[in-house]
């Protein structure tokens, strides 16, 4: 409800008020009548009709002033003990929002060791429906995750985009870049106009680092403003072992995460339905544009290397890879038993090789989704 005393001056016509008294009280008193000679007594008498009148301005005027002080105070008062209010409690809503996003994992009854056969360095399995944990090792050491970091970069893009529609201009400098780094691209051309769309399925699917940085130049302006609302956004949800330097999982000393702060970025992405749709494609083609007028054909690295269907009791649905030196071989994904339909999230960091990472990760599938 407005209040009609906030937000109002009444000074000046407090002073204007005042001037108006102090010129009433000194003014003659002006007779249409003759003048006639007045005795001590008559103009005793003529002072004390007027006087009262006086009296009765000046007490009405000072209780207006009082009334109107009082209630500016009030009205002053009012609006900012609301706003204070309202502050309060917009606080405690964000807290409370961010309370409901932060997913945590906790040791399954049967918790086991992860298999001797698997030489990943680091592992987490994760029963994701209700997230605990299966079976792990080191799942808190840190890790460099090469372009498995491109589950948070879209997972933050999904968020802060309204209209997945709008495009960006590709630029050369981009994708001079990609080609210095040796990174793996989607193939999008300088200039041409890639929908927001189709640089998730970019960054996903064929692992682009021209698709990645394209989303952070779109939403962030550039690639370090759109990293501080990636490590903002690991925050959020309870990372402790996680800092970004990159969107795309180049190594950087200060780049790192766990397998177990990995499993909680997957499955906060595996909740918005675009990032899962993205997650689990195996081929998308991109619209057509002048440079590319049959779209571009992007495969998903993970399912280039398995069907899904590997575990025979449970099927791998989607997921991320990614290799860098320093990094060994990464997998981040999700699954489900055939017949439960249980859901699983495994993510294994620095096999030693592209085929013991994926046979690994079959395996886990097979011996732990129940």
């Amino acid at each position: 409800m407005s209040d009609p005393f906030s937000n109002k001056d009444y000074g000046a016509y407090f002073e204007a008020l005042s001037r108006q008294i102090g010129e009433e009280k000194s003014a003659p008193v002006r007779i249409s009548q003759p003048q006639k000679t007045v005795t001590p007594k008559a103009e005793k008498r003529h002072k004390t009709r007027i006087r009262p009148a006086a009296l009765a301005g000046i007490a009405l005027t000072l209780t207006l002033i009082i009334v109107f002080t009082v209630l500016l105070s009030a009205g002053g008062k009012k609006p900012a003990e609301e706003q204070k209010s309202r502050e309060a409690a917009a606080s405690e809503e964000k807290v409370e929002t961010v309370k409901k996003k932060i997913i945590s994992f906790k040791a399954a009854e049967n918790m086991q060791e992860a298999p001797a056969d698997n030489d990943a360095q680091s592992m987490i399995i994760v029963n994701s429906d209700t997230c605990e944990i299966i079976a792990q090792r080191q799942p808190d050491q840190k890790m460099y995750p090469a372009s498995t970091t491109k589950i948070m970069t879209v997972l933050v893009a999904a968020e802060q985009t309204e209209n997945f529609d709008d495009t960006f201009t590709m630029t050369q400098d981009i994708t001079d870049a990609m080609y210095i780094a040796e990174a793996t691209v989607a193939g999008f051309s300088a200039n041409e106009h890639v929908t927001v769309t189709d640089l998730l399925y970019g960054t996903i699917l064929s692992s682009g680092g021209d698709a990645a940085i394209g989303l952070a130049r779109k939403i962030a302006g550039s690639e370090e403003a759109f990293v501080g609302l990636m490590n903002q956004k690991a925050k959020e949800i309870g990372l402790k072992n996680t800092h970004f330097t990159n969107v795309t999982g180049l190594y950087d000393p200060e780049h790192y995460t766990t397998a177990y702060d990995m499993a909680v970025i997957l499955k906060n992405a595996l909740e918005i339905p675009i990032c899962k749709e993205v997650l689990s494609t195996y081929i998308h083609v991109t619209n057509p544009t002048p440079q590319h007028p049959e779209g571009i054909k992007l495969h998903a690295t993970l399912f280039d290397m398995m069907y899904g269907t590997e575990p025979e009791t449970a099927t791998i649905l989607g997921g991320k890879t990614g290799f860098v030196n320093e990094s060994g071989y990464c997998i981040a994904s999700y699954g489900s038993h055939n017949e439960t339909k249980t859901e699983y999230i495994v993510v294994t960091m620095k096999n030693s090789g592209r085929w013991p990472a994926v046979h690994g990760q079959i395996a886990l599938y097979k011996q732990f989704a129940k």
